[in-house]
């Protein structure tokens, strides 16, 4: 996976949920492809179901966006108040080396990562893992559940599978 420097690229925004004062939306950089579809270009910090690579259809910003085809990666996502320094940079390293991944996106300690989901779902935790240990911060998956409104649903996607 290459770098990108998403400051100086194009953002849309994109439906992550809604809050009391009503919707909230992430910005995220990507490429149009065509009317309302876009290639995004790194993994969301907020958002569900979606990680780099996805080409998505945004036609009603008030709705979710629409995968139209995976980029075949996994999202994963980290929520702290802070993390140590020492040990993101840690993580990131052991993320790009072991797994070819990209440390998407980081504000203080809520951190984004995009890994290719070729390694499949349980190859990759090694490294996320030993971030857990070492810091207490717990991360996830934030693009492989079919049901995203029933927290209780672990129905598994499966884009990842190379049947």
């Amino acid at each position: 996976m290459e770098d990108i420097n998403c400051h100086e690229l194009p953002h849309i925004q994109v439906l992550a949920g809604k809050n009391k004062q009503g919707p909230v939306f992430e910005a995220l950089p990507a490429r149009q492809i065509d009317t309302h579809v876009y290639e995004l270009l790194a993994s969301p910090g907020l958002t569900l179901n979606l990680a780099r690579g996805d080409v998505v259809n945004i036609e009603n910003a008030m709705e979710p966006a629409v995968v139209l085809k995976r980029g075949g990666n996994f999202c994963i996502q980290l929520y702290a108040d802070e993390a140590p320094q020492a040990d993101v940079l840690q993580l990131e390293h052991d993320v790009r080396t072991q797994l070819g991944g990209t440390l998407d996106g980081q504000y203080q300690g809520n951190l984004t990562f995009s890994v290719p989901g070729h390694h499949g779902l349980g190859n990759v935790n090694a490294p996320f893992d030993a971030f857990r240990e070492r810091t207490g911060i717990e991360w996830y998956f934030a693009n492989i559940y079919a049901n995203l409104d029933d927290d209780n649903d672990e129905t598994l996607l499966d884009w990842w599978r190379q049947d």
